[in-house]
């Protein structure tokens, strides 16, 4: 019983949601270059591609709770270390194990030495955020957002590896509206957290925008980004840089409760309704990722 309250820890800390989020992201960001599902990878890449993103990913999400267990005592103590269901070094070891098998993947996916850099580099930023990135106003937020929708734009350096060809400037201002979008979706969802966080992270020197200036500034701030996100959103059919009636079909209604979500926000930056928010944003970025492939297929 107890080995089993132990895994389904590790795996609650691992934010499994989140990371295969970031996975889809990198399959996202080949797709959305060709046009179609990427069948064009051998399935041995495939595999070692989703192992990588995986295990990085729950590396990274571990270790961040390992240096929030200070802020977590306060913030969120049902979470699995300063809840007791684990401790701290069953934690470190299982992040170091999570990262060794994720590089060790990295060297079954070309470009060898690019994927395997491109993984050490996206570890060594998740850490500096972890160690110094939060405490720096707006900055960790920035990381946070940056790390979150990177992996799309690798999954474009991996489309022109894969499948060489002719790009058009179509297909590169398709992926960089993607990745403005989801920036900053998550730049957004990044500074609401903050409102749930107050306490803790003063107490362990986390500045944010809802310590410093207050949350109903940091939920105004988050409406702005999700508001600019769903503008952005508009950009790629009047650009003509997508197959309009998919993408807008998923887009348009994802975009409406993104607004309505956001003014709820503002209205009532409770620790309950923010709590809610964070995983119901999650949930329509899911979504959202429906909605850009539709709109990369076929254009």
């Amino acid at each position: 019983m107890r080995i089993v309250m132990i895994i389904l820890s590790l795996l609650e800390l691992g934010r499994p949601l989140n990371a295969v989020l970031g996975v889809l992201a990198l399959f996202l960001g080949l797709a959305i270059m060709t046009g179609d599902i990427p069948v064009f990878i051998p399935l041995g890449d495939a595999l070692a591609i989703t192992v990588a993103g995986l295990m990085i990913v729950f590396s990274i999400m571990t270790i961040n709770d390992v240096f929030d267990v200070e802020a977590d005592k306060l913030n969120t103590p049902w979470r699995p270390i300063p809840s007791g269901r684990i401790d701290i070094h069953t934690a470190l070891r299982a992040s170091l194990v999570y990262a060794i098998i994720g590089l060790t993947s990295t060297l079954n996916v070309q470009p060898v030495p690019l994927t395997t850099i491109t993984a050490l580099y996206f570890l060594a930023l998740a850490n500096f955020y972890n160690a110094i990135g939060k405490k720096i106003l707006l900055i960790g937020n920035i990381i946070v957002a940056f790390l979150t929708a990177f992996p799309l734009v690798y999954g474009v350096v991996l489309a022109n590896y894969y499948l060489p060809g002719e790009w058009s400037s179509s297909d590169y201002m398709r992926a960089f509206l993607y990745w403005l979008m989801i920036f900053l979706s998550v730049l957004g969802r990044e500074i609401a957290k903050g409102i749930i966080d107050v306490e803790g992270d003063l107490k362990v020197g986390v500045k944010t925008i809802a310590n410093t200036y207050g949350e109903n500034t940091a939920a105004k701030l988050a409406l702005t980004l999700y508001i600019s996100s769903v503008t952005i959103s508009l950009i790629p059919p009047i650009l003509g840089v997508v197959n309009s009636i998919p993408y807008l079909t998923v887009i348009i209604p994802i975009d409406i409760i993104v607004v309505y979500e956001s003014i709820k926000l503002v209205r009532s930056p409770t620790k309950v309704e923010i709590l809610n928010h964070k995983k119901r944003v999650l949930i329509l970025m899911f979504i959202s990722m429906i909605g850009l492939y539709l709109g990369s297929h076929g254009v």
